[in-house]
């Protein structure tokens, strides 16, 4: 069914509409986390749930192209007309657009939502927003657990499960539950991501009542027919042979492997391997699905158009044959401890950018010092003007753009500083990635850059919750990651107590980049000896594809 609606998609923008972008809050957790180069203020509702290296940091900045030479000037290319007449200006120029616009006479005010809670029957979770501003509608049904529930032999089976649901139901095949979608004028996707898995919808308030019949049979009854499952299972091969050519990914699976290791379900290669994915089998995703895929572990939010009690009462009447039952108990590995620093190389040959990340982990999203966290993060490298961005693309112009990010999950969090790096440049970057690093560390951060930080954190909030399915997402971000639900409306008083005494305790305690792995991917060989000088710790270089030339390793 996702084909059919991508041609629909690409119709429309042949066309000349604009096509939203699914909501990044799907999988949300927050605060935010952007692409790293460079690195948008972080707002706290709009990151991936887990910006863990392995899922969802690590975008490749792509190369610009190269500007076009200038043309000569036009006193030396113009040609005087005969009996030419001065044309008057179209727009004559104004004084005010010499002048820098006043202040508001009055800051616009945001009030942030808290949810109104209930919860069904069957035991979901229901947590509602109302706006009426519009005749719109989000809902996010979200279960918590996700790639975490991964067999281990069968690494890529939750993500196979959340691309199949709504690929047919039981009592829809895929191309009439894609056109019931679009008649209705509505969106229904599915994801999955460390902790979680989520369906979402989004639809017009008069369509609401069918739009929600077709969620629950999506939630509740996908098919998994052999045809559909092989026709998903081509998708998913293609795109983890694409997979070898993104260095990003490459090094987002490098990332995940150290940061986790390789017998933990986060620590696996994202999307699975085409091994995994070649063995599955449709009862494998039934059986997935039938144990985790249900109503005590999920929260079902709800934001747009509507009134609690009459969405309470319809998602009591479409998922009263949703039936609960208890959930198995998994049994995760311990994380490896990280203990000194290493560098980790993949050789990518052909490149010209290198992608290098510090990778490290943190605490969880309930932790007391995740907001200090997040205001000093951005110093470093959240935000255009922060200290990695600063070095490595304005002063030496290694980079189109490098930034750190601060990623907080239900049971742990990661901190990376990562970036592309024109290759030439990578043992260069790496040693100013570690100058900025070890200052950082020291947690001194003078006035101006704390109260920038704490300025754009909150001033991003407003648009991090501006849409409904924004709104839906956040709010299931608050039940996954153990928040309370008016963790937004008090988000931007707790972020201006943060003092600089806050920010130097934490990052004391927190950034500890003697212990923390370098990973880069790119052509790297001839670099080894350099970067073993730079005394970061062992260094070891693998091919990105095992088996495609001897690995060279430090001794």
């Amino acid at each position: 069914m996702k084909r059919l609606l991508i041609l629909a998609s690409l119709t429309i923008a042949c066309a000349g509409s604009r096509q939203g972008a699914k909501s990044a809050a799907q999988q949300g957790a927050p605060p935010a986390e952007h692409q790293p180069a460079p690195i948008a203020a972080q707002g706290p509702a709009a990151q991936p749930d887990g910006g863990v290296p392995a899922q969802q940091i690590g975008k490749q900045t792509e190369k610009a192209p190269e500007p076009a030479a200038a043309p000569p000037p036009a006193a030396e290319t113009a040609q005087a007309a005969p009996n030419a007449v001065a044309e008057t200006p179209l727009m004559p120029d104004e004084p005010f657009r010499a002048q820098v616009p006043p202040p508001l006479a009055r800051q616009p005010h945001f009030d942030p939502p808290v949810p109104v809670q209930r919860r069904l029957k069957n035991g979901a979770r229901v947590l509602i927003v109302e706006n009426h501003s519009l005749p719109l509608v989000a809902v996010s049904v979200r279960f918590l657990h996700g790639i975490d529930a991964d067999q281990r032999q069968k690494p890529g089976l939750a993500d196979f499960v959340a691309d199949m649901v709504d690929e047919g139901t039981k009592t829809r095949s895929a191309e009439k539950l894609a056109e019931e979608i679009e008649d209705l004028a509505a969106h229904l996707g599915a994801g999955v991501s460390l902790e979680t898995a989520n369906v979402g919808l989004n639809c017009l308030t008069e369509t609401l009542p069918k739009a929600l019949e077709l969620l629950a049979d999506v939630v509740e009854n996908p098919a998994f027919r052999d045809e559909d499952v092989e026709r998903v299972r081509l998708l998913k091969l293609t795109a983890l042979e694409q997979k070898k050519a993104n260095p990003g990914a490459l090094t987002a699976d490098q990332a995940a492997r150290i940061l986790y290791g390789p017998e933990h379900p986060w620590g696996q290669p994202s999307g699975g391997t085409p091994q995994s994915i070649g063995s599955i089998t449709a009862a494998d995703l039934a059986a997935f699905h039938a144990r985790w895929w249900v109503p005590n572990d999920a929260v079902i939010s709800v934001a747009g158009d509507v009134k609690a009690g009459e969405i309470v009462r319809l998602l009591e009447e479409k998922f009263a044959s949703w039936k609960p039952h208890a959930l198995p108990r998994l049994a995760l590995p311990p994380f490896p401890r990280l203990t000194r620093r290493e560098i980790f190389a993949l050789e990518k040959p052909g490149t010209t950018q290198s992608q290098v990340w510090v990778v490290g982990r943190l605490f969880k999203a309930t932790d007391p010092d995740a907001i200090p966290m997040r205001v000093a993060n951005l110093t470093l490298g959240g935000l255009f003007t922060s200290r990695l961005n600063m070095n490595l693309r304005e002063r030496h112009g290694y980079t189109y753009g490098v930034g750190s990010s601060v990623s907080l999950l239900r049971r742990s969090g990661t901190f990376s500083a990562r970036g592309g790096i024109v290759a030439k440049n990578t043992v260069e970057a790496v040693a100013e990635y570690e100058n900025e690093l070890q200052t950082f560390s020291n947690g001194e951060v003078s006035a101006e850059e704390l109260s920038s930080s704490k300025e754009a954190l909150v001033r991003g909030l407003p648009a991090a919750l501006e849409t409904n399915d924004a709104v839906a997402g956040a709010m299931g971000n608050l039940v996954s990651l153990g928040l309370p639900l008016d963790y937004y409306r008090t988000f931007a008083a707790r972020v201006e107590k943060v003092s600089r005494a806050d920010v130097r305790r934490v990052v004391r305690k927190w950034i500890t980049p003697a212990r923390w792995p370098v990973v880069i991917v790119g052509p790297v060989e001839q670099s080894k000896e350099a970067l073993e000088k730079l005394k970061l710790g062992p260094v070891s270089i693998a091919p990105t594809v095992p088996g495609s030339r001897p690995s060279a390793a430090a001794p």
